[in-house]
């Protein structure tokens, strides 16, 4: 049977990535601690901008603490040139800082274990458990062929596979054939290594490379195991390049109103994620929440799920509560899922999502506790 992940922004919240809705409010802190970097002046100029939109309040509504309004809004000041005082130069660029901060606040909030003991830098919790189901499954009769659509940018779970030896299939425009050792990874909102090719104008997935422990446990001067954050660029090229400005634009597309547009950019990849969707009999959806506003996913969803395949397993793991979520899902999924029997909430975290499904597939799960 052909199964399907799909990860929303509770699945990178395990390894300490923010959710939309307090996405700003990490991002405010590591501006305040001194910890933005190389992004300062973006922080600066995103926070800025930030203050002027509470100027709003007197005639209009903005919800300025989450980052998909807030990446909205920033849009659209870029398309009318305006935003209350701001020079216009200064509005023309929010678009790309908010890009920046993005970039940087998975930088500094999601986090690697550091112990001294082992000759790589293992994934951030709980990826490498991810990882190895999801190479679990790939020859496991009732789950093979395995696709992750992923909503997040963040480069956990492409990390983890590096680690194993396995490279993520992008699905991008461009892109080597899928080989013997690669795991479809749709990550259809973009992903911090990916960059434009200034000569071609295509986009260019950066490979990641395995970290060595020790390199790291010796400069952070570590005496007993932490978790630290790593720079995406030494992800890419290594930590010899620690501290150099080698930071492009990645391709993050604002999950907006204005998805449209950009998903040009990414067509291949979102037509690979709907031929899977397509052909899946299962599908598991861990952290996506389906908020009332994301109209883009429905119409996604609906017309992807027209084909002649049959869903036997629809299961929802999410530690929100369960009436909000099981209400807004059951108003998306069609009869021949709900009156079936076919579809299945679990209150659980992604963890404990990992474990369920390691058992359900019948793999041990020690290497799928939770914490």
């Amino acid at each position: 049977m052909k199964t399907v992940f799909i990860l929303g922004a509770g699945a990178s919240r395990a390894a300490g990535g923010p959710l939309m809705f307090d996405f700003i409010d990490a991002a405010t802190r590591i501006f305040r601690l001194g910890e933005a970097g190389w992004a300062q002046p973006h922080f600066e100029g995103i926070l800025d901008a930030r203050r002027k939109l509470q100027g709003a309040f007197v005639k209009s509504t903005i919800d300025i603490d989450n980052i998909e309004n807030l990446f909205s809004t920033y849009e659209m000041a870029s398309l009318i040139g305006r935003l209350s005082d701001l020079d216009e130069s200064v509005v023309k660029q929010l678009p790309k800082s908010l890009r920046y901060l993005i970039m940087r606040t998975l930088e500094q909030a999601i986090l690697y274990p550091i112990d001294g003991k082992e000759q790589v830098i293992p994934a951030p919790y709980p990826y490498d458990a991810f990882a190895e189901l999801l190479i679990e499954l790939r020859d496991h009769r009732e789950a093979s062929p395995v696709t992750v659509i992923n909503f997040n940018y963040d480069l956990c779970l492409d990390y983890a596979l590096t680690l194993r030896g396995f490279e993520p299939d992008y699905g991008l425009a461009g892109s080597p054939v899928r080989s013997k050792r690669s795991i479809a990874h749709y990550k259809v909102h973009g992903s911090l290594n990916w960059f434009r090719n200034p000569e071609t104008g295509e986009i260019a997935p950066q490979p990641l490379r395995k970290l060595p422990m020790r390199t790291y446990w010796d400069r952070l001067g570590l005496e007993h195991p932490a978790e630290r954050p790593i720079d995406t660029m030494e992800l890419i090229y290594g930590p010899d390049k620690w501290g150099m400005d080698l930071y492009p634009e990645p391709i993050i597309v604002p999950p907006t109103w204005n998805k449209g547009w950009y998903q040009e950019q990414l067509k291949s990849v979102w037509r690979s994620a709907s031929e899977a969707l397509a052909a899946a009999e299962n599908i598991f959806v861990i952290g996506y929440s389906l908020p009332a506003s994301d109209q883009f996913f429905r119409s996604f969803y609906s017309l992807s799920t027209i084909s002649d395949s049959f869903i036997e397993r629809f299961w929802l793991f999410d530690p929100s509560p369960k009436t909000d979520v099981v209400e807004r899902f059951s108003s998306l999924l069609g009869p021949a899922i709900i009156d079936r029997g076919r579809f299945r909430f679990e209150c659980e975290k992604f963890d404990g999502a990992i474990k369920r499904l390691a058992e359900h597939f019948g793999y041990r799960t020690e290497n799928f506790a939770g914490r």
